[in-house]
């Protein structure tokens, strides 16, 4: 029996992600219990790469439940916060599941030109605010990593993230206009 991705997704995601939640609140209690001594200096600590790979791995799931926090005022990487933001990661997720599930069905799809032009215009937009989000990313960077690879330029996963959602999902954008494009082009039969 097939899973759907729609299923499997947020299941996996899940999982991958409550194990990050668990070692970022142990993290946390670390940082707690030795105060300041945890600091090994700028621009990223040790104790920050789960946090950084949640955020790389979650993105649009980080910025809804941010909004949300924002709005009941809870505050940043706490219990609370990761109760709001687990949610998002599973309804993210299962969205990206249903949506590549109906890719792969390829069932028809209504005739509507403006579905393709404002999804191409969403894309558009995308591109444009993951060029100026990588462009202060990769500034940011050079100026505070050091001449050789080392563990810093972990720094530059978290920088990227948006943009590389911003890229995959203006190109999800531009398939899902050029599938509307075909249809609307296509003949009746």
């Amino acid at each position: 029996m097939k899973v759907p991705l729609k299923v499997a997704l947020p299941t996996v995601m899940g999982l991958l992600c409550a194990l990050l939640m668990l070692w970022d609140l142990h993290n946390q209690r670390v940082i707690r219990s030795m105060g300041m001594a945890w600091d090994t200096g700028a621009p990223i600590w040790p104790y920050q790469t789960p946090d950084t790979l949640l955020f790389a791995l979650n993105t649009p799931a980080s910025f809804i439940s941010n909004a949300s926090e924002f709005y009941f005022r809870i505050g940043a990487m706490s219990p609370l916060s990761y109760s709001m933001f687990f949610p998002a990661i599973l309804v993210w997720w299962w969205l990206v599941g249903l949506y590549l599930d109906r890719r792969l069905r390829r069932e028809s799809v209504r005739r509507a030109p403006i579905w393709a032009l404002l999804l191409c215009l969403l894309a558009v937009g995308l591109i444009a605010l993951g060029f100026e989000e990588s462009r202060s990313a990769f500034r940011r960077w050079w100026t505070y990593s050091l001449p050789v690879l080392s563990v810093s330029d972990l720094i530059l996963l978290r920088l990227l993230a948006p943009s590389i959602w911003c890229v995959v999902l203006s190109f999800a954008a531009l398939l899902a206009a050029r599938r509307r494009a075909q249809i609307w082009r296509s003949p009746t039969t």
